[in-house]
């Protein structure tokens, strides 16, 4: 399948695409170009497009030696937040945390280097997109520790402007996960 990014298509073209693929090949269009829930909801009527909905993923801080933990100033919003994304269909929320963090910092992370650190939900996690999509994202969230040797493997994605790492008491202004960096820092404090 050669298709177009998603949002480069109008509504009626997309909707006439999605009807026209079976579930494997909406699975693996969804998988590149944008993922499940951004399939969803291009996929919806405009004119109820505007409805919040609820939407899965995973995030991750992921620290060096030092204990600072890697932000990424993403393209589309200018701002600073962690690895993480939605979940695709049928995908263990570990592995989505796994799989984003790859992505958007290649870095790769091992099963069995996360802790959970808490899901989180709730006002905090609602979000605005800029076509007007409102989503209330539930958040599970991630701890893996790496080493200098993982470092040397770092770089973004199309998402990613830059990537740094940053102590938790010197986080740059325009941060928007503020919530899941708080539910760190509760965390490393009450393991105090």
């Amino acid at each position: 399948m050669n298709f177009k990014e998603m949002r480069e298509y109008s509504h009626e073209e997309f909707v006439n695409i999605i009807l026209s693929l079976n579930e494997e090949q909406l699975l693996e269009f969804s998988a590149k170009h944008g993922g499940y829930p951004v399939l969803f909801r291009m996929a919806l009527d405009e004119r109820i497009s505007h409805i919040p909905f609820i939407q899965t993923g995973a995030a991750m801080i992921i620290r060096n030696k030092e204990g600072k933990i890697l932000l990424q100033e993403r393209t589309d919003r200018n701002k600073w937040g962690l690895p993480g994304g939605c979940q695709e269909l049928g995908e263990d929320l570990r592995n989505t945390a796994i799989r984003e963090a790859y992505e958007e910092t290649g870095i790769k992370i091992k099963i069995e280097e996360l802790q959970l650190i808490d899901t989180i939900s709730g006002e905090s996690r609602k979000n605005s997109y800029q076509n007007g999509d409102i989503v209330y994202n539930n958040t599970s969230l991630y701890l893996a520790d790496i080493s200098d040797d993982d470092i040397a493997y770092l770089k973004g994605d199309s998402e990613t402007k830059r990537l740094k790492f940053f102590k938790v008491e010197e986080l740059p202004e325009n941060l928007m996960d503020e919530d899941l960096i708080k539910v760190y820092v509760d965390y490393i404090n009450s393991k105090n």
